[in-house]
């Protein structure tokens, strides 16, 4: 089976009527797979095969017949025909062995993507970042006060970290051992501490987002304990702070008694005396993706925009995300970025555009962009598709969704009956208030007609 083969295969299988994906994308460590296997003791994502113990994937068959343009046509007019639809749509659909086009609408319109967002911002962050690259936590002192220096991992531990967990891997009680060994072997025992989120700046939210809007996501912090979230699973509004005190509890344990004074940048004569790392960018973007995590999306985006040598805000992240879509030769025109998350009402993209980045997905052999497809949500298996596209197309679509009151939209791979694989895009804004939920049900019935094709 030569490659394109292997990474054209979804491969479903209907076990005791559960779905389990053992594909060339990666979801689990599977039969196949088209990229190096980092962090391979992570949990996440966590699929175990039920009801069979040695699953065989079906292998996609180069010579299915592609469904016709006038089939695909036909779909795309009864989804925009149907009553059940209140907004304005834009469609298109490829054969994705081929890349040929076999059906669209309004595809160079550019409307609100939602979270489809975060396709785009997922290519930036694996070309720009790279996929295996992890973010520093570091400690330095200097003339008797301490900085904790965040480097842009909102998910570390309270205490020892995981290095089979994503949220969680790198700790700050793992940091606090370094550093106390540290400071006990300099006869420090009582020190000043102050935590250094200098690495992003501006406002903590972007401007659109206000209000119960801010819910949704953390305030940009380039430091944080599980995303600065408190035990009632609430956002916090200094999640900087809150990881210091953390760490100054934590530092207290092991006999140094720590002062937390206002936040301050660490001097240049500061030496480091702790680091702790996250798991790798491929993992980080397999988690917001599948999960549709809107603070990590900010944060890798405002990562990419200082890698760029932009500031470390939503503008400069916008910028960053802009000018390297660009230079890598997407279809940039009408598009328009405003945030990495997609909560933006300010954000504009085109279904050219998303199926060109899934075309890119499927096409390159031994890229940055390999990572990405890993983790594109299932229909009825996990993620934000875990109770979408049940029954028969369960485990047969893989794609990223979006929803906000006026936009819905889904773009991913679908596995249709006859055995081919096909790419799609589905954006729909300016959707009457209330009817975004069952402009998600046309859609998914829409996919539901090109799978029968």
């Amino acid at each position: 089976m030569n490659r394109k083969t292997q990474v054209a295969v979804i491969a479903v299988l209907a076990l005791g009527g559960s779905y389990v994906l053992a594909d060339a994308f990666d979801l689990t460590p599977g039969l196949i797979t088209t990229r190096p296997v980092a962090d391979s003791a992570q949990e996440y994502p966590s699929i175990e095969p039920i009801g069979a113990s040695d699953p065989t994937s079906p292998v996609f068959d180069e010579e299915v017949v592609v469904p016709s343009t006038q089939a695909v046509s036909a779909a795309i007019t009864g989804f925009v025909d149907d009553s059940r639809l209140k907004g304005d749509p834009s469609v298109r659909v490829t054969d994705t062995l081929t890349g040929e086009e076999l059906g669209a609408l309004n595809e160079t319109e550019a409307r609100l993507p939602a979270s489809n967002q975060k396709l785009l911002t997922s290519v930036v962050a694996l070309e720009e970042l790279g996929p295996d690259t992890t973010m520093k936590t570091t400690a330095s002192f200097a003339d008797g006060t301490l900085y904790l220096v965040g480097g842009g991992d909102v998910m570390l531990a309270a205490g020892e970290g995981d290095p089979a967990a994503v949220n969680g891997h790198a700790g700050l009680g793992d940091l606090a051992d370094q550093v106390a060994e540290q400071l006990t072997e300099q006869g420090e025992t009582s020190i000043k501490l102050s935590v250094d989120s200098s690495l992003f700046s501006g406002t903590d939210y972007h401007p659109d987002v206000e209000g119960s809007d801010t819910a949704y996501v953390m305030p940009m912090s380039p430091i944080a304990v599980d995303f600065g979230r408190n035990d009632s699973g609430q956002y916090s509004s200094d999640p900087g702070g809150d990881a210091v005190s953390v760490f100054a509890d934590a530092l207290s344990e092991r006999g140094i008694k720590a002062d937390v004074i206002d936040p301050a940048t660490a001097p240049d004569n500061a030496t480091t005396i702790g680091t702790v790392e996250s798991a790798s960018v491929r993992v980080w973007v397999d988690l917001m993706l599948t999960d549709s995590n809107n603070s990590l999306a900010e944060v890798l985006g405002h990562l990419v925009g200082v890698s760029q040598g932009e500031e470390g805000t939503f503008e400069g992240a916008a910028q960053a995300t802009t000018d390297i879509l660009t230079s890598l030769d997407y279809p940039m025109e009408g598009v328009k970025v405003a945030d990495n998350s997609g909560l933006s009402v300010s954000n504009r993209v085109t279904t050219e555009l998303q199926t060109t980045i899934l075309t890119n997905v499927y096409t390159c052999e031994g890229c940055n962009l390999e990572a990405l497809a890993s983790g594109l949500p299932v229909a009825g298996l996990n993620g934000t598709l875990g109770d979408r596209l049940t029954g028969d197309l369960g485990g047969r679509i893989r794609g990223k969704t979006g929803t906000l009151i006026t936009a819905a939209s889904l773009s991913g791979y679908l596995y249709t009956d006859s055995g081919r694989l096909l790419t799609f895009s589905v954006l729909v804004d300016n959707i009457e208030e209330g009817n975004a939920p069952g402009t998600r049900q046309v859609i998914d019935d829409f996919l539901g007609t090109l799978a029968a094709l």
